[in-house]
């Protein structure tokens, strides 16, 4: 048994993520709503139950094809999700009825295709090996918090370069942006996808609320590091990031992560994650920083129809890596 719920019945999508116990900000109505400026569709909630349990599984459906009929594609948002399992009885069981259903739900709905980011940190894509394509993409990594505590007291630190800071979310915006397009400019590899529009930082600070935090390294009054990050439940995302080249010479990127960190065990969260980076730089800091195993992100992918895949998608696996990789 199934139910589509849309993002306008946010009431129930929310029903659905508390009665799974999922506080994770990727799965909310309220991150879907600034991922829509991004990647323009319907967001739903597929909630699949059955003896062996429920899976909740949000997702972008998007229209590839102007004339009719339409046919369809489906994408997690930028960022992490997937389908969450809650287990009854045999995990194994209930991934075989849930895929069962939702691929007849595609067949009906003439979606041709699915791309799933899948989470690292709740490693939902080992459930689904042998149903879809995985492609793994890269490390992404994790702090500990409470581990971070007993670090931060048996080492001495370095004193920072530069000065951090906790910024307002709007009215740094600005400020933060101009780094953020200079690190677009100079990563010439980037794909256009991911030189995101003012409108998407703007929905994401409407939207996301106090759910949204923004910190910032200064040498004097000039910004030179900064980083969005998301917080619920227990946990913190890492997000966007903007750097100038004098940041990385004054570790500035890595302080900033660890005033993330000392912030976010003033506020009694448990775990900051920090997520993997294309950037080699930025990655070489979150990887320093870490104290938790790593956890490989995978993309997920499955052709629903391969004859229409080719005419209105066709993407190789290379194009997928390089249009749903994230930064």
């Amino acid at each position: 048994m199934y139910k589509l719920v849309s993002i306008q019945e946010h009431i129930k999508w929310q029903e659905i993520l508390d009665a799974l116990d999922i506080q994770d900000i990727y799965y909310t109505t309220q991150y879907f709503l600034s991922a829509l400026k991004l990647d323009p569709g319907e967001a739903c909630l597929f909630y699949f139950q059955c003896a062996d349990g429920e899976v909740a599984y949000p997702f972008i459906k998007r229209k590839v094809n102007e004339d009719a009929p339409h046919y369809f594609d489906i994408a997690t948002p930028f960022g992490y999700g997937g389908p969450i399992l809650n287990v009854q009885s045999d995990s194994a069981a209930l991934v075989s009825k849930f895929r069962e259903e939702f691929i007849r739900f595609c067949k009906k709905e003439h979606i041709i295709a699915e791309f799933i980011r899948f989470h690292p940190s709740k490693r939902n894509a080992e459930s689904f090996k042998g149903y879809l394509q995985l492609l793994p993409l890269y490390d992404t990594y994790s702090l500990d918090l409470k581990k971070w505590q007993e670090l931060s007291k048996l080492n001495d630190k370095v004193p920072a370069e530069a000065e951090m800071r906790k910024l307002g979310t709007v009215r740094h915006m600005f400020e933060f942006l101009v780094l953020y397009y200079s690190n677009a400019r100079r990563r010439e590899e980037a794909d256009s996808y991911y030189f995101f529009t003012n409108d998407y930082f703007e929905a994401l600070v409407s939207t996301l609320g106090p759910n949204l935090h923004l910190f910032g390294a200064y040498t004097g009054e000039k910004l030179i590091s900064a980083c969005y990050v998301m917080a619920m439940g227990k946990t913190i995302h890492f997000h966007l990031e903007g750097n100038l080249p004098e940041a990385k010479n004054q570790h500035a990127d890595r302080e900033l992560l660890a005033k993330v960190a000392d912030w976010g065990l003033e506020n009694y969260y448990e775990k900051f994650h920090l997520g993997g980076s294309l950037d080699s730089d930025l990655g070489d800091a979150k990887r320093a920083i870490a104290n938790m195993p790593a956890s490989t992100f995978f993309i997920g992918k499955y052709i629903h129809d391969q004859q229409l895949y080719d005419q209105f998608i066709s993407l190789d696996d290379e194009d997928i890596i390089r249009r749903y990789r994230n930064i």
